[in-house]
């Protein structure tokens, strides 16, 4: 089978676990963005909480993703200059009955406010 056009890019960056603050102490940091090629993604879903004067928005986006897709769910992908966090692991199928693997989805999520 032929395989999908990979027409869009994404930034992948990939959690630092030897990262250090200026003190020499553990300290979360992500290494610069390495464009990959991915199918797309899907519309962004947004939600904020029902509170008066709350400021907090939360982005949802599913990545969708060719097959061999590596990434995990400490990293971050930037689309569209936007910034989300991995949520949780790929979701690939290719245990499925019909002999093909068509790649995956990435579960995406950015908050602000």
């Amino acid at each position: 089978m032929d395989e999908f056009p990979l027409l869009f890019t994404v930034g992948h960056r990939v959690f630092d676990q030897g990262a250090e603050d200026a003190h020499g102490n553990p300290a979360e940091d992500w290494l610069p963005a390495v464009q990959k090629p991915v199918y797309g993604w899907g519309a962004p879903q947004t939600s904020e909480p029902k509170l008066a004067g709350h400021d907090r928005e939360i982005v949802e986006v599913e990545l969708l993703v060719p097959p061999g897709f590596e990434c995990s769910h400490r990293d971050r992908m930037v689309l569209d200059g936007v910034e989300f966090e991995v949520v949780g692991g790929v979701e690939m199928f290719d245990h499925n009955p019909f002999g093909w693997n068509p790649g995956g989805v990435i579960n995406l999520k950015a908050v602000s406010g």
